[in-house]
């Protein structure tokens, strides 16, 4: 059972479910700039930083959500045939890195969401690039409404000769109401595979690799 089956709501006309998986790939970059490469990637350059505060006022600093997996979307198979057995496997997608990083405009905090992972090819995969359709939502926790959210079409690509390949997608800044500064206890980003959203096209060979004909 998908996304689309546990989290219809993500949607953004519908309710959310609450079952969430614990932040078993959490991960945060760096107050001080540190970090790993891939959460240095979220840092915002073009941010309205919004009305300077008054002289004296000093506002509490931007609390920003947590990132939670939802339930059986942390990874994906995608199958050559009907049975969805081991060996029908062609691609299997994970889940690795999640990084997020707010930011305060006017009465909106924008969020940045980034998500990294990796596709291994099964038995019947073929090396080649494709999609992998990637969703992220930002859930209001008072009624478990998505309020912001974005499927992407991930691209990816496995090498002639190589089982595995790796993806990775920065969101655009995804706007919600400013509450109070700590947007942790207002907000939750839920990010995961969404099967139903893009099914993933066949694999197109890698440039400069021609397949003799009659080749297996």
């Amino acid at each position: 059972m998908g996304w689309g089956a546990r989290a219809t709501a993500l949607c953004l006309a519908s309710g959310l479910l609450g079952g969430c998986a614990g932040g078993e790939h959490f991960f945060t970059p760096s107050a001080g700039g540190g970090g790993s490469t891939f959460g240095n990637l979220l840092a915002f350059n073009t941010t309205d930083p919004g009305p300077v505060p008054k002289a004296g006022a000093k506002e509490p600093p931007l609390q920003c959500p947590t990132i939670e997996v939802l339930d059986g979307t942390s990874s994906l198979r995608s199958y050559g045939g009907a049975d969805q057995t081991n060996g029908d496997v062609k691609y299997q997608y994970s889940m690795g890195d999640l990084a997020r990083e707010c930011s305060k405009a006017g009465n909106e905090v924008l969020i940045k969401v980034g998500v990294e992972g990796r596709v291994l090819l099964g038995p019947v995969g073929k090396a080649g690039s494709f999609t992998v359709p990637v969703r992220i939502a930002i859930r209001r926790d008072s009624d478990e409404k998505a309020v912001a959210g974005k499927l992407y079409d991930v691209p990816v690509t496995i090498p002639f000769g190589q089982t595995e390949g790796r993806f990775s997608v920065v969101s655009e800044p995804l706007a919600v109401p400013y509450i109070q500064a700590h947007a942790d206890a207002d907000y939750t980003i839920l990010v995961g595979f969404d099967e139903k959203g893009n099914a993933p096209a066949a694999a197109k060979p890698p440039r400069g690799k021609r397949r003799k004909a009659g080749a297996g």
